[in-house]
């Protein structure tokens, strides 16, 4: 059947099969093109500054940079197919060099490459407005690209995928991680892929993230449940990858709990209000904190059994991996895929430090840029659609006008 059918896929496992046949892989061609600097945007002259042309409460000087922001780094946002990027990329010395990777890849949908966004028209003078939906019609070389990922269904998307993560992962750094958004189309395909390029030890997390909610409600039989949900692959380079988990604020009245843990500590079975811990626990505090502690009414006597207990004041959770906290995607671009903001600052704050160089290869309307931009991450994007490139350009020019990177309580 695999022989007959170029869209065949299966899963393989050791004895499967009584005989397993296996040719060499195909090997991934890794041509070095050079780049054409079409612009360069330099920072500020002073001279500018100070006749207005740029907000000065928006331009950091240099001795204000993260140590390990490089004074001569320039972003770079790169017009092509990220294969093409990717593989001169690393033949130009940036192997092992990218500290996180997120991408939004599409989703093996067959949705073409059609951009349809939305234009304000408006007539001052009567006082009119109309929003206009327009069409920008794929390109030569998007029709290309549209042709090599769907044209031999699931079998050519996976190709596609699989030149562009082992490539991925050439570039990542050691301690490096990378965070995949998918849907229910291919996820569990392309989770087992990664498996195998990353490694199944390195696999770290799957994100559950909220989609936009259909506001429809079906009572009658139907094929399927609405999806409410998208996931986020989550792996790492090494095992030398640590992450800062993520919190968010909970609105939990502050409550009183057992001062009582479990464990054996040394020293911490002192006597308090003429108790001890039972044996193999401890008190969850020195005896010196405990005393502090009692002082300032953080620890009493329980009012029905005289035991210690302490008062429990969080005003935030660590988060695991269900994030229905925020949604996975905005709208403030009109563009299709859009992601929101909060949920890569989410991601880079986790995975990145001050710095640290961030890419996207799948940039669409330049969310995962803005955002390193805005907590000072350096980054690399790409994107094969020029109308994309063209409004992660006018985005990032103007980011200072653009909305803070608020938390979810505002």
């Amino acid at each position: 059947m695999a022989d007959n059918n170029k869209k065949y896929v299966e899963l393989l496992w050791h004895q499967k099969y009584d005989k397993i046949e296996l040719g060499k892989k195909m090997p991934i061609e890794k041509p070095n093109l050079p780049f054409q600097v079409v612009e360069t945007i330099n920072k500020p002259r002073m001279k500018d500054l100070e006749e207005g042309f740029f907000d000065s409460s928006q331009y950091y000087p240099e001795n204000e940079y993260p140590e390990n922001y490089p004074k001569d780094w320039k972003n770079l946002l790169i017009w092509g197919d990220n294969k093409l990027v990717m593989s001169s990329l690393i033949k130009q010395g940036w192997a092992g060099k990218i500290n996180l990777i997120y991408i939004d890849p599409p989703f093996f949908t067959g949705a073409d490459f059609t951009v349809r966004t939305k234009i304000v028209s408006s007539n001052e003078e009567q006082g009119e407005r109309e929003e206009i939906q327009i069409e920008k019609e794929p390109s030569i070389i998007e029709e290309r690209a549209y042709k090599d990922t769907w044209s031999g269904g699931i079998a050519s998307y996976l190709k596609y995928m699989y030149e562009r993560l082992v490539l991925m992962r050439e570039l990542l750094a050691e301690n490096g991680s990378i965070y995949v958004h998918l849907d229910w189309h291919v996820g569990h395909y392309v989770k087992v892929m990664m498996d195998e390029i990353f490694g199944y030890e390195n696999f770290r997390n799957e994100i559950v993230v909220k989609r936009i909610k259909k506001n429809v409600n079906e009572y009658e039989l139907v094929r399927s449940l609405n999806t409410d949900q998208d996931i986020i692959l989550f792996y790492s380079k090494s095992s030398e990858t640590k992450l800062l988990p993520p919190t968010r604020k909970h609105g939990k009245e502050p409550r009183w709990h057992s001062f009582e843990a479990s464990g054996y500590r040394s020293g911490m079975d002192y006597e308090l209000f003429g108790f001890k811990p039972n044996p193999g626990n401890h008190w969850r505090w020195s005896k010196e904190r405990a005393k502090e502690a009692i002082k300032q009414g953080i620890i009493r006597q329980n009012p029905r059994t005289g035991k210690p207990e302490y008062l429990v004041i969080k005003e935030e959770e660590v988060i695991g991996t269900i994030w229905n906290d925020i949604p996975a995607y905005s709208f403030n671009y009109q563009f299709n895929t859009e992601k929101n903001e909060l949920l890569l600052k989410r991601i880079l704050e986790m995975s990145s430090n001050s710095g640290d160089i961030v890419a996207d290869f799948f940039c669409g309307s330049g969310t995962t840029l803005a955002v390193a931009e805005k907590l000072g991450r350096r980054w690399i994007g790409s994107d094969l659609s020029k109308f994309a490139i063209q409004i992660t350009r006018k985005r990032l020019l103007d980011i200072h006008n653009s909305k803070d990177l608020r938390g979810e309580e505002n």
